[in-house]
């Protein structure tokens, strides 16, 4: 059994807790979740880490079979019926085995748990099944992004996940917090050089100073979940989830936002 807590804990399914603790068993599942109301007290073989601690992220959109797919046929894909023409694209490339275990190592180097992998090849399921991460693999039918977001559009009648990251985010000209569609995403390891959820939240808190900064963090981790149906197990911390820990520091704790210190450190 495990007790660690920091600064703050962010939930994601609730409210941020000052001095929170989490209490975790032998196989790293929450079994408890204390509210100190930010007077943390001494408790034998508590661990204490500065700075916020996070669910593990879950990356909405990966294609760890195309390390030759990049960032102009990414944007070819952009305007209109994106997945459609994501399968187009992908036929016409060879499938890279090499990279796939690549992909992996970056996705389990900064923090990720869950992600989704688009147009996959059959041969690295083996890899993706000792991974640590929970993969999704995704298709035409099972998965469509919308990423043409304005100010006119009805949110309430369009339930399709938002695909958001350093490529998409210019195209997308109605950001709003009450809208949970948003779910970062990352790419093939040409449209980022690092599949990191991480440093994309980075990156788009410069270009939406606006965004709560627990309104960001769930599109790096809970919205995701939720859309790739492993909120289950995933995307918050709650009693009976697993969802991996993570743990930011360099944070501006007054104006609740990210610094150009800010770093990762993976708890669990």
């Amino acid at each position: 059994m495990r007790k660690i807590t920091a600064n703050y804990i962010f939930p994601l399914s609730s409210k941020p807790l000052k001095n929170g603790i989490i209490v975790l068993d032998d196989d790293n599942c929450v079994i408890d979740l204390i509210d100190t109301k930010g007077k943390l007290k001494e408790i034998q073989n508590l661990e204490f880490y500065g700075g916020i601690i996070v669910p593990g992220f879950v990356d909405a959109f990966c294609m760890l079979s195309w390390s030759t797919f990049t960032t102009q046929d990414f944007l070819d894909c952009i305007e209109e019926n994106f997945t459609g023409k994501l399968k187009i694209k992908t036929s016409n490339l060879i499938p890279d085995t090499t990279s796939i275990q690549r992909g992996i190592n970056h996705l389990e180097a900064f923090g990720t748990k869950g992600a989704a992998d688009f147009f996959p090849i059959d041969t690295p399921e083996n890899l993706k099944a000792k991974s640590k991460i929970k993969f999704r693999n995704m298709g035409i039918e099972t998965f469509k992004f919308d990423l043409k977001v304005s100010k006119n559009d009805d949110n309430k009648n369009n339930h399709s996940p938002i695909l958001i990251n350093t490529h998409t985010f210019k195209f997308i000209k109605n950001v709003t917090p009450e809208d949970n569609r948003f779910c970062i995403g990352t790419g093939s390891l040409q449209t980022h050089k690092l599949l990191s959820v991480f440093d994309e939240m980075k990156y788009l808190q410069e270009k939406y100073p606006q965004i709560n900064f627990e309104e960001l963090l769930k599109w790096g981790s809970l919205n995701p979940a939720k859309y790739l149906n492993l909120d289950t197990y995933l995307g918050s911390i709650e009693i009976g989830k697993k969802p991996g820990l993570n743990l930011i520091s360099g944070i501006d704790f007054k104006l609740q936002r990210f610094t150009p210190n800010s770093s990762l450190k993976i708890l669990i």
